[in-house]
């Protein structure tokens, strides 16, 4: 019996599986940003979960996107990632998210310096997502540089596509 507990507790162990830590840090992301927009709006509970759901539904949709364009380009330039792990890779890469709180809480002390902390967490997550991307698709930094550059790009485009649509239907009957 000892041995047993000797074996569980001290036993090397590999690491935690990506799509656990990837989820848990989507999650956190997720609460996150939805306590922020909840203090800046001064909304209750009811209005945090309000918010938490729509964050959670519009994150959903743009973690599915930013991942079908990643794994997409990649392959188009050399990649050899399955779309899991491109899906664990964006996931993940979001982590610097996590200290958005703080950056929300130096815009009401100093302007200048909330700015600054939103563009290094901005840049962080950038830098993330292309060394995941990276590593995932065993790519080079320039490869895995333009195919970050070219999917935001893409995304960028079906947004405004998503914008102008009901304005086409809408003239164009």
């Amino acid at each position: 019996m000892l041995e047993t507990l000797y074996i569980t507790f001290f036993r090397p162990q590999t690491t935690r599986p990506a799509a656990g830590s990837a989820l848990l840090i989507a999650l956190g992301v997720l609460l996150v940003l939805a306590l922020n927009a909840a203090g800046v709006l001064s909304a209750g509970p009811a209005g945090l979960m309000g918010l938490f759901l729509l964050f959670s539904l519009g994150g959903l949709l743009g973690v599915f996107w930013l991942t079908a364009a990643l794994h997409l380009l990649a392959h188009l330039l050399g990649g050899q990632g399955s779309a899991a792990q491109t899906l664990g890779a964006v996931l993940q890469s979001l982590w610097p998210l996590l200290l958005t709180g703080p950056a929300v809480a130096a815009l009401t002390w100093s302007r200048p310096l909330g700015i600054l902390l939103s563009l290094g967490i901005n840049l962080g997550v950038l830098t993330c997502g292309v060394a995941a991307l990276k590593q995932v698709h065993d790519l080079d930094w320039v490869r895995a540089t333009v195919c970050f550059g070219l999917s935001l790009l893409l995304a960028q485009l079906a947004l405004v596509g998503l914008a102008i649509w009901p304005a086409m239907i809408i003239l164009g009957m």
